[in-house]
């Protein structure tokens, strides 16, 4: 029995992590933090320095690795938790995270699917490279490996109004797969966008209260 979720054409979504330490007083994990950064990892597969979504760079007090750090010399997406020292910072744990490409929807071949999920958040990065998304969707135990959910996101339009502005629309892509919709799953998404020839960027997603279009200035 699995349950499974894809991304198209990406990596597996990471769930999000539920962290249940309300102990009062100065423990482990009283100044916690939580940051989506971009983790540089060196020639060894370690990682020694990360950069958050505000522009902050930090040096890890202790370098870091994990079983999903495959590749020398490269930058990954991931979730940060961390107590920060000073200008440093003591990593409790990283994961990765789910990364999407914008992709052009005249590529797609097949139907586009919109399956209704529940869009629980969404906001561009402080550095406004990343628009992240936090999304919870239906799961369940599957017997066959070929019934998947699977997720994307996919660009339709560049509309300019007539004072110039360049809005980027795009629509996330979700097939239910036939997966039972029996509980529900927090996932976290990142979607590059710093390299977006736009000023704005207009986001479509089917939810279960219907439609939802969210707005976000990429350039003032």
């Amino acid at each position: 029995m699995k349950r499974l979720i894809r991304l198209l054409l990406l990596m597996p979504l990471l769930a999000a992590c539920e962290q249940e330490v309300y102990d009062k007083g100065d423990t482990a994990y009283s100044y916690m933090r939580a940051d989506f950064v971009d983790a540089i990892v060196d020639g060894d597969k370690n990682v020694t320095t990360v950069t958050t979504d505000d522009g902050q760079q930090l040096q890890l007090i202790s370098p870091f690795t994990a079983k999903w750090i495959t590749t020398p010399d490269t930058t990954y997406r991931t979730v940060m938790y961390y107590n920060l020292k000073g200008e440093q910072a003591e990593v409790i744990n990283m994961r990765q995270l789910a990364t999407m490409t914008i992709k052009s929807i005249y590529l797609f071949k097949g139907s586009f699917k919109s399956d209704p999920l529940t869009l629980e958040s969404a906001w561009l990065g402080g550095n406004k490279r990343y628009l992240n998304l936090g999304v919870i969707m239906k799961v369940g135990a599957v017997n066959q490996d070929d019934e998947l959910q699977t997720v994307g996101v996919f660009a339709d339009t560049l509309t300019v109004d007539d004072d110039g502005l360049r809005t980027y629309h795009i629509r996330l892509y979700h097939d239910q797969g036939g997966v039972p919709q029996y509980y529900s799953q927090r996932y976290f998404l990142s979607i590059p966008v710093g390299g977006l020839k736009a000023d704005s960027l207009r986001l479509t997603v089917n939810t279960y209260d219907g439609m939802v279009v969210k707005g976000f200035r990429l350039r003032e």
